[in-house]
């Protein structure tokens, strides 16, 4: 049924001859009430359609009988009218009725096998398989959509009960790959076990950092990422992160800068979560600037008590068409650096996900060779200015605990 035929609606009505008089089609008409046109043919051959409504109306009127009754139904009939072949589809015809043939809404069409007249549709057949068959492909839609949702579900869920598994031994790992890095008990020999050891040890964090990322996507997903509200300073969450990223900003001599707005406030929000999503757009302004280039975060508090925070990067920017893309889970933007501190692909989504929980608005702009511009808006209610006389560090007790589910 994806594809109805004109065989499902045809209607075997006969053809009148081009060479039938008007009076004898009407006496026709008469006895088929349900037919709103006949086809007319030439030699077995279709040539036009006679209308009920074309020929009653001219009939009826003044002196119409005396005129048309004793001609030839050719006279009257439409010369230009629709032709399907059995085989069409009704998508196709729906398109030529809507485009080009609006007349046969009230005539009808013809339909043929070959160029031989097997019988006529009508639109109002032709509208109920329509009907038909967008109830069809809707229910296919839906059955479809319940099934990648399931499967969604399924793979989140096994996901996250592999990073569980997987972050155990990470840890292990990264933990006894410190203590012989430190030469904890002696020194190591020889030097170059210590070069292995360190090699160890970045590539373990590298891997925990990839299965973070796995785990938060997947609880996000799966609607069980917990937010654990309470009011967050967000220039220690700044601060912070532009210390752990400093480092590699270094390696590739990227500026790291912050613009503070002049008035004191914190966000209700997750702290840890907070800071994952600043990490995450710091670090890759880092990883994907050019060398020399700048990383800028700034925080603006608007007229209504809103907070813009947005983080400005010089680096090789993001074509248009990956925008969108790079937004999606797993998906990464047709990079021009060979970068080999890239990751999964979850970044972005991760701080889109993250910031639609927090009730704020993620948006991303770039040009290629220019940059990109990363901000997140949090509305008011999100937002606490503190007047001057509580710069000293009081602040209203105001915490609670959200579930995304």
């Amino acid at each position: 049924m994806d594809s109805t035929r004109m065989l499902d609606i045809l209607d075997a009505v006969p053809a009148v001859q081009h060479t039938e008089i008007c009076n004898d089609v009407a006496e026709k008409f008469r006895a088929l009430p349900s037919v709103p046109g006949f086809a007319v043919l030439n030699d077995g051959l279709p040539v036009g359609v006679i209308g009920r409504d074309d020929l009653i109306i001219k009939m009826a009127a003044q002196y119409g009988h005396a005129v048309y009754a004793k001609r030839p139904v050719s006279e009257l009939m439409d010369i230009h009218p629709l032709i399907v072949d059995v085989t069409a589809d009704v998508d196709h015809v729906e398109q030529q009725i809507a485009e080009q043939y609006s007349h046969a809404l009230s005539t009808g069409f013809i339909i043929t096998q070959g160029g031989t007249y097997l019988g006529m549709g009508t639109a109002i057949a032709l509208l109920r398989k329509s009907v038909d068959q967008s109830r069809y492909r809707n229910a296919k839609l839906e059955a479809a959509s319940a099934q990648a949702r399931h499967a969604n579900t399924v793979k989140s869920q096994f996901l996250a009960s592999m990073s569980h598994e997987l972050r155990t031994p990470m840890n292990a790992i990264i933990g006894f790959a410190e203590l012989i890095s430190t030469e904890a008990y002696g020194p190591i020999s020889p030097p170059r076990y210590l070069e292995y050891t360190n090699d160890i040890l970045d590539s373990g964090r590298h891997l925990l950092a990839l299965i973070n990322d796995i785990l938060d996507m997947s609880k996000i997903e799966a609607g069980r990422y917990t937010l654990d509200l309470v009011e967050v300073d967000v220039r220690g969450i700044l601060k912070s992160t532009l210390k752990m990223c400093q480092p590699l900003a270094d390696q590739k001599d990227v500026t790291l800068r912050i613009e503070q707005a002049g008035q004191d406030f914190s966000i209700l929000g997750d702290e840890r979560a907070m800071k994952q999503m600043m990490v995450n757009l710091v670090s890759n302004g880092v990883k994907y600037n050019k060398v020399g280039g700048e990383v800028v975060v700034s925080m603006i508090v608007d007229q209504i008590g809103g907070l813009s925070l947005t983080v400005r990067d010089t680096g090789i920017g993001i074509a248009e068409g990956d925008l969108q893309r790079v937004l999606e889970p797993f998906a990464q933007a047709r990079s021009r650096i060979d970068n080999k501190t890239e990751g999964t692909g979850l970044g972005l989504s991760i701080v889109a996900s993250l910031a639609e929980l927090h009730g704020a608005e993620f948006k991303l702009e770039s040009e290629l060779d220019v940059g990109s511009e990363a901000k997140m808006y949090f509305p008011p209610e999100r937002v606490t200015l503190y007047p001057a006389s509580m710069e000293a560090g009081i602040t209203p007790p105001r915490a609670e605990v959200i579930s995304a589910a």
